[in-house]
């Protein structure tokens, strides 16, 4: 049977989330090139496998003028943390074979 969130164990579920606050949702994010994210993110973590040398991930950020303004982040091996907000991780330019996970309020 799954459990279900339950507010009374939550120190913090009547207080106001804000920006500068972890994360209380995480979602494994798909690179689109079509679609901005479900559900845009404050921050996002990028796994790179040590079968790679490296990798490069291309997103939008939350506030860019347009679906274009994107920006190529690259990242080493292992664990990487990127506090940035972003709407849209794109297919083209992102690596193949990293995990993406994104953290909302």
């Amino acid at each position: 049977m799954p459990n279900s969130y339950d507010p009374t164990r939550d120190p913090y579920a009547a207080v106001s989330r804000s920006p500068s606050e972890p994360g209380a949702v995480a979602q494994a994010l798909t690179p689109n090139d079509g679609a901005d994210l479900p559900l845009y993110c404050k921050a996002f973590r990028v796994y790179v496998p040590l079968s790679l040398q490296g990798a490069s991930v291309r997103v939008t950020p939350v506030l860019a003028n347009d679906d274009l303004a994107t920006v190529t982040l690259s990242f080493p091996q292992g664990i990487s943390y990127e506090p940035l907000s972003i709407r849209r991780i794109w297919a083209t330019g992102t690596s193949t074979g990293i995990e993406i996970h994104g953290y909302a309020i």
